[in-house]
């Protein structure tokens, strides 16, 4: 265990080997930073602390329920990839250089739900089918930047995710699109899959 204090002590020799006023001054200004030092590293670890009980609580509280419980009774258990996907053009020149997958997430009941998780798109072309292509890989993982990706109004509800093709690349035709999702609160993974159309309308040649 880390204990801050020991410096303070080393300090406190150190105060009593200063010959001089100046030199004293400093040592002694040295242990007053030392111990305001001390008191901060004091105060997060007991907040790390808490916050590791409050956790630990969490985790008895779910552990508690039967296969039934509210987790796993209202967590995504389907995920859909929505028709409306396709290529994008993300640069502005004619024809696209990426595509946009939106993607669904039903709970037990069917109903769509949001939930945190950690998206991960991957995106191939199969042109030739005896060696696909990796295009790219993409990961969602920030919460804030997948609330921004939730669109949720006009009776439509799904995650926006915006993936251009890595820059020189040649788009092909079509493409796979494999989607895998991992909720964090129960640690399930779902994955779908769809192919998309790429329009290559002045970049075809």
């Amino acid at each position: 265990m880390f204990r801050p204090l020991r410096f303070c002590g080393v300090l406190l020799v150190g105060v009593a080997s200063c010959v001089s006023p100046g030199e004293r001054a400093r040592c002694v200004k040295d242990l007053e930073a030392a111990r305001r030092s001390n008191v901060e590293l004091q105060r997060v670890v007991a907040e790390r602390e808490a916050t590791v009980a409050a956790l630990h609580r969490r985790i008895q509280y779910l552990q508690g329920f039967g296969p039934d419980r509210p987790a796993d009774l209202f967590s995504p258990h389907k995920i859909e990839i929505v028709s409306r996907s396709g290529g994008s053009d993300f640069d502005g020149v004619p024809g696209d250089d990426g595509v946009t997958v939106y993607v669904r997430l039903r709970d037990a009941d069917g109903d769509i739900v949001k939930a945190p998780g950690r998206i991960t798109v991957q995106l191939l072309d199969n042109t030739e089918l005896d060696a696909p292509k990796v295009l790219g890989i993409y990961r969602f993982d920030d919460v804030d930047r997948l609330r921004q990706a939730w669109y949720g109004r006009f009776g439509t509800q799904h995650y926006t995710l915006p993936c251009p093709f890595p820059a020189g690349s040649k788009p092909p035709e079509r493409v796979d699109a494999k989607v895998e999702f991992v909720d964090y609160l129960t640690g399930r993974t779902l994955t779908a899959g769809e192919e998309l159309a790429i329009a290559l309308s002045g970049r075809d040649g």
